[in-house]
């Protein structure tokens, strides 16, 4: 899998570092206020899977990305 446009996955990976603190932020705050109730344990269960979802988003652009900005550093230096 090869991608060539480097905005598309600097902004997919930034679009994943996103929703990974958005998420990750959700589950905390429900975690630390209240988990008893039916309504947090489904909050909960759907901001993990948001976090799985960005974590993977990050995992396959992760290699474009550095490629990306060593060819960046590269051209400057």
């Amino acid at each position: 899998m090869s991608f060539t446009d480097p905005f598309f996955i600097v902004s997919s990976f930034l679009a994943g570092a996103f929703m990974c603190a958005m998420s990750g932020t959700l589950t905390l705050l429900t975690l630390l206020l209240d988990t008893k109730n039916a309504n947090a344990e489904f909050v909960i269960l759907m901001s993990l899977i948001a976090f799985g979802f960005g974590a993977a988003t990050m995992r396959i652009t992760s290699n474009p990305v550095q490629a990306w900005l060593i060819d960046v550093w590269s051209a400057i230096v």
